[in-house]
């Protein structure tokens, strides 16, 4: 079957559960199109995980990449055992070192590794599964699909490339203009949170040298990176948090605090989930005074949209979003700042922890980023106008989206509005919009196609549903029933239509 664009498929309907979009073995999203569904995703109720044969690839096993394991398993005499597989003798090395000896790694191809535990070790089989998820070390859909023909498993491939070249070169000369510096600065890794990690391995690295080893977090991190900060500092190694962005004096006060023992600050801007824009300059600066260094996440609006990379001296992202339009790529980015003055302490050290994208996905990508900018700016146009409904209907309490947050001004590319995502707080009953709206519903941002989550549902589960989870994030001014939206590049007005209709129905 030929891949068909998204733009030629109808996005604004209900869509079943497991459902991927769009039509491809390569979708990142699946449909969990009901409360219901999404409570059973993360309780692994097995009517909802039956139901997916895909997902974001980092939290669901793909179907390709579960058979591959299973052969290997068989072929290998590992039946029995809990398994995952790992690109790269360095991730996997790191996976044996964090989890000890009860797990044991077993090179099946050139560079890839099945790293195994005993099954009856539930507790070391669901921390394997964890770190791979932090680290973003699997293999994806493609490099699985051609391993599969490679072994008589799978006929052919779903796809063709694209883009023929060196796309590596290519694409780091595109996202170069993008973030700002030389393509020689850019990084390619196999996801975003690959990204992340071998940024932080990085900067760990280097501050441990100097005898840094205070890290500060600003604000509400995407999961697996603050799971990242959490799990891999060592001894002597401290994690403090202020989680209100827009408080800048306390911010440069607790920076101040630390003196020289400052290792790194680390921020999303615009933030996630409540899209907020800090004043990153003010902030960066305090950063630079302490000699620390600066790490900023600019995913939620992408380096298409905001220009953060003169405030860092590390820029980490995800490109599944935006740069991927069609939503069905995994891969990130990395870019040391070379006017960063540890930029020459950075450049080398990011490159001994990163796992290099896989071709065919840089090929799709080098596809994708020819129409990306048009259909970002698209997006943008509609989410801007979709504020504006949103800010005026009677069941939504709270919108929050960067074009709405102070400092957006000191980011922002263009005009005010920046990216496609808002988050809603509802007056409304939230279960009856979210089953009732007509859009794909699942993680990710930033395609073409409107989309949604309950962020914090997905996200956070586990705080949503106990009654000190939900005191904690009360705490730090976040709706346990918050829902972020992610606006595609459809007939606005459609789109428009879409929300009226749900949103009317849960006022009921």
């Amino acid at each position: 079957m030929p891949f068909q664009c998204i733009h030629t498929m109808n996005s604004l309907r209900h869509f079943p559960l497991g459902e991927p979009f769009p039509v491809s073995p390569h979708a990142v999203i699946s449909s969990l199109p009901t409360m219901e569904d999404v409570r059973g995703y993360e309780e692994h109720d097995p009517r909802v995980m039956d139901a997916l044969k895909s997902g974001y690839p980092r939290f669901v096993v793909h179907a390709f990449v579960q058979k591959l394991i299973e052969f290997y398993q068989q072929r290998e005499g590992l039946v029995g055992h809990a398994a995952v597989l790992v690109d790269g003798r360095r991730a996997a090395d790191d996976l044996l070192a964090e989890l000890g000896g009860q797990v044991s790694k077993w090179q099946v191809e050139e560079g890839i590794y099945l790293v195994c535990c005993d099954v009856s070790a539930e507790d070391l089989a669901k921390r394997l599964r964890k770190y791979v998820q932090h680290l973003g070390c699997g293999i994806y859909s493609r490099q699985a699909e051609d391993l599969l023909i490679k072994h008589g498993l799978l006929a052919r491939a779903f796809e063709e490339a694209h883009v023929a070249g060196n796309v590596l070169a290519d694409v780091e000369r595109v996202l170069a203009d993008q973030i700002g510096c030389r393509a020689a600065d850019v990084l390619l890794a196999s996801s975003g949170m690959n990204a992340f990690y071998a940024g932080f391995r990085a900067v760990q690295e280097f501050q441990r040298t100097r005898g840094r080893r205070a890290w500060l977090q600003l604000g509400w991190l995407y999961l697996d990176s603050g799971c990242v900060l959490q799990e891999f500092l060592g001894d002597g190694e401290t994690l403090d948090y202020s989680y209100d962005v827009l408080d800048v004096d306390a911010i440069i006060a607790k920076i101040r605090s630390y003196g020289e023992s400052l290792a790194a600050v680390v921020v999303e801007c615009p933030t996630n989930p409540l899209i907020r824009v800090c004043e990153v300059h003010r902030i960066a600066e305090a950063v630079r005074e302490q000699g620390g260094v600066m790490v900023i996440d600019p995913t939620i609006a992408s380096v298409l949209n905001v220009d953060v990379l003169p405030c860092a001296d590390l820029l980490v992202t995800s490109l599944t979003k935006y740069a991927s339009i069609e939503g069905d790529i995994m891969i990130g980015a990395l870019a040391v700042n070379p006017d960063s003055p540890y930029y020459a302490d950075l450049i080398g050290r990011t490159s001994r922890y990163h796992v290099p994208p896989y071709v065919r996905d840089l090929q799709r990508l080098a596809h994708e980023l020819q129409d990306a900018p048009a259909v970002v700016a698209q997006m943008n146009t509609n989410a801007a106008r979709l504020c504006t409904f949103l800010t005026g209907h009677p069941a939504v309490k709270q919108v929050y989206c960067a074009g709405c947050s102070d400092h957006v001004e000191e980011v922002s590319k263009g005009d005010v509005s920046v990216g496609s995502v808002i988050s809603i707080e509802l007056s409304g009953d939230m279960e009856k919009f979210y089953d009732t709206i007509r859009v794909i519903k699942g993680p990710s941002f930033g395609v073409r196609f409107t989309l949604l989550c309950p962020f914090m549902y997905l996200a956070h589960y586990d705080l949503v549903t106990t009654a000190p989870g939900r005191a904690f994030l009360a705490s730090v001014g976040l709706d346990p029933e918050l829902i972020r939206i992610s606006i595609g590049a459809e007939d606005y007005a459609s789109i428009e239509a879409v929300f009226a209709e749900a949103l009317d129905f849960c006022l009921l």
